[in-house]
């Protein structure tokens, strides 16, 4: 961990740290946390909801029994074919997971 040796005092209305509050806690992350993304020039997004997390769990398990099909296919060809089809779908994982929950930078300071 980096070490943080400078001290910030910052006083806020009521409305602002209720803001602050508000956006810290629906990114999953502490005040002091988001403060630094912002400042890094992030943008951090609310957690998805459990239905998100459902609905990627249903695409990692279609993934994984196309993997299996694949283990049970006594083709080469139809391996390769089959093994394909699932990078596919753990590629559409990934980008989802990239575009929902990563943060992406806002600007360069």
């Amino acid at each position: 961990m980096r070490k943080r040796d400078c001290r910030l005092t910052l006083y806020l209305t009521t409305d602002e740290m209720a803001k602050l509050n508000r956006k810290s806690s629906a990114a999953c992350v502490d005040n002091n946390r988001y403060l630094r993304a912002f400042i890094n020039g992030e943008e951090l997004k609310p957690a998805p909801d459990e239905r998100f997390w459902q609905a990627m769990e249903i695409v990692r398990e279609f993934a994984d029994k196309i993997d299996t099909l694949a283990m049970k296919a006594d083709d080469k060809a139809d391996v390769i074919a089959i093994m394909a089809e699932a990078k596919k779908w753990r590629m559409l994982e990934n980008a989802i997971e990239k575009e929902f929950l990563r943060p992406k930078k806002v600007g360069d300071s």
